[in-house]
């Protein structure tokens, strides 16, 4: 029901009721009447306020001299040559013993020869491959000097970049970068080198990655005040939907009691409608908690109004003379009634449409997917 409705209602509702205390020649009823009326349309309001906010700034120190956080001989540039030549001289020597030794077996074979052949070969095998792997190690060394060389290019005097701007540079995956940094790191390459948590940033230093975990601290606490604050927050918002449909229910119960009341007359019938739409509202509320605005003028608007109305109704009912006044005025009475009704009925439609759209979405998906199965009548036909 759109706000125009509910404007239309009120004014409805107010005109009528003014009919009605018009045509009650009882002044004291009337002044009643009115004074509680006013009072009702000025009773409740509500308001809400949600706050979120979620940033992580990382404070850029000046530039740094680069030379004062690096390895003046890092880690490989002279084991890595020297690595190096063992490796190839130890291939070349034993290499070419195995070869000969290869082929004087092949020449020579049987006896105690072809047993010492076999010894040496093994024993020649067995260094050959450690020379190999001296060589491997070496080369893998000097090629993790020319990185780190041409990471320190890279950073160009700054204090902290991001890793993946340096994979990019370097044409590698980040990852690789990664596991290249952290080993530059632990083998003193780097001499004060950090990386986050998040693998995501590279600190040059101790002071920048100190500024970085006092920010992180910070944004933890934050964001832990942040939630504290929201739950707090959900937690006002849930006692005061919680208290206003407590209000609601409780205007219910009364318009029951009134109603007992006025069991002989036609009015009655009127009052059970009215309390099963108001309790299938409240009920669809506490399903659907931010329904709450959309029905907050009807608990704490329209239901006091009604109680007003019905209480007057049974006050001048309760006459012992029935004039023509009092009919009158019970008439409108039950006309607004009626108007009331029809309104609340609409609310209570209007607060199932997300579930008829809900619905509809689900039957949409569901004839979709059969269309595509074949399930449906129209490609059994075919």
């Amino acid at each position: 029901m759109s706000k125009k409705d509910f404007s239309d209602l009120e004014d409805q509702i107010m005109s009528t009721v003014s009919n009605a205390l018009k045509a009650i020649d009882f002044a004291n009823v009337k002044k009643d009447i009115t004074d509680k009326t006013e009072d009702t349309l000025n009773q409740f309001k509500s308001k809400f306020n949600g706050y979120s906010e979620k940033y992580m700034n990382l404070n850029k120190k000046p530039k740094n001299d680069i030379s004062t956080y690096i390895s003046k001989k890092p880690a490989g540039s002279v084991s890595g040559i020297i690595y190096i030549l063992f490796g190839v001289s130890g291939s070349l020597v034993f290499g070419f013993s195995l070869f000969t030794t290869l082929i004087l077996k092949m020449l020579f074979s049987g006896g105690i020869i072809s047993i010492g052949s076999n010894i040496i070969l093994g024993v020649g095998f067995l260094f050959f491959a450690v020379s190999l792997a001296l060589l491997l190690r070496g080369i893998t060394l000097r090629k993790r000097v020319k990185r780190f060389k041409t990471y320190v290019r890279f950073i160009n005097n700054n204090s902290y970049f991001l890793i993946n701007d340096l994979a990019k540079f370097t044409k590698e995956k980040d990852s690789f970068v990664v596991k290249e940094l952290s080993k530059m790191i632990d083998t003193g390459m780097f001499l004060e080198g950090h990386i986050d948590e998040e693998k995501t940033y590279f600190m040059l230093n101790d002071e920048v990655y100190n500024d970085y975990l006092n920010l992180k601290n910070q944004q933890i606490a934050k964001e832990s005040n942040d939630e504290k604050l929201n739950e707090e927050i959900y937690d006002s918002e849930k006692e005061k939907i919680e208290a206003t449909i407590k209000i609601g229910r409780s205007y219910i119960e009364q318009i029951k009691n009134i109603r007992n009341d006025l069991c002989k007359e036609e009015i009655a019938v009127k009052l059970d409608k009215l309390g099963n739409i108001a309790t299938q509202i409240l009920s669809q509320v506490e399903k659907n908690p931010n329904k709450i605005q959309e029905v907050n003028k009807f608990i704490n608007h329209y239901l006091p109004i009604t109680i007003k109305l019905i209480n007057s109704y049974k006050d001048i009912n309760n006459q012992v003379v029935q004039g023509e006044n009092i009919e009158n005025a019970k008439n409108e009475i039950e006309k607004s009634i009626d108007l009331i009704n029809s309104a609340f009925e609409n609310l209570l439609d209007d607060l199932f449409e997300d579930v008829v759209l809900d619905v509809s979405t689900d039957i949409s998906v569901l004839k979709t997917l059969f269309k595509q199965e074949g399930l449906v009548e129209e490609d059994f036909k075919k």
